[in-house]
């Protein structure tokens, strides 16, 4: 994997947690509207989000020492 590839996956996975704490921050259950399944719905792309965003990390970490 070429270095550009590399800082690409790690700007993606930048991005995945980001959001993924963004939405995840906010969730607020008592907010008038809010459901149960728009809640849960809520924290599990939260949770998506991050473990995307941290598999291009480890996928980033495994090359650079491969590399090295």
């Amino acid at each position: 994997m070429t270095n550009n590839r590399a800082l690409a996956f790690w700007a993606i996975g930048t991005l995945c947690i980001f959001f993924g704490i963004l939405i995840g921050g906010n969730i607020e259950p008592e907010v008038l509207g809010a459901s149960t399944i728009s809640i849960v719905l809520s924290y599990i792309i939260s949770f998506i989000l991050i473990m995307i965003g941290g598999m291009f990390w480890i996928t980033t970490a495994v090359v650079h020492v491969e590399e090295y």
